[in-house]
């Protein structure tokens, strides 16, 4: 029995729906991937916030940093956090946790870091973060305070007598 193969003439419209559906499929990819979308899909959804820290070498004059990086759901809470300097906030970091005992208002996550470390972490994102802030406790004198968007991924350098912190590309 002999089989027939369709003509090239008959495969082209099947082949132009494929490169079609190809293309679709790129572009589909592309925009899923792209920075802002993940963005607005994390504030949609909630999923992980990447923080990558990055600690110098002569970081608080060679002593370990304490940071807190909060994420904050409470817009009154948020308005009172924002006055606060690192000082005063570890000062009364536990008075705000016996204040909000279910993490309702805020989460927060402590860690003390050494001159010359570096780690990529991933906190749990909720929907409803209205804003990020991070508290470092420094010898130097200033507010060592820093808001940050929290549905966008960030780069904290904690230097000398400062920090910064800045989206991830």
């Amino acid at each position: 029995m002999r089989q027939e193969h369709p003509t090239s003439a008959q495969m082209a419209p099947q082949m132009a729906r494929g490169a079609l559906y190809g293309v679709c499929g790129l572009v589909l990819l592309s925009l899923l991937t792209s920075c802002s979308l993940g963005v607005r899909t994390r504030a949609l959804t909630g999923g992980k916030l990447q923080v990558d820290v990055r600690v110098a070498d002569t970081a608080n004059h060679n002593r370990p940093v304490a940071m807190d990086v909060l994420l904050v759901y409470d817009k009154e809470l948020l308005k009172e956090l924002v006055k606060l300097s690192a000082n005063e906030w570890f000062e009364k970091r536990d008075q705000f946790r016996r204040d909000d005992p279910q993490g309702e208002a805020f989460q927060c996550w402590s860690w003390e870091w050494i001159p010359g470390q570096r780690q990529l972490l991933e906190l749990p994102l909720q929907v409803k973060a209205k804003s990020g802030l991070v508290f470092a406790q420094y010898t130097a004198r200033g507010e060592h305070r820093a808001r940050l968007e929290p549905h966008t991924s960030v780069v904290i350098e904690l230097q000398e007598k400062t920090f910064s912190v800045r989206p991830i590309p």
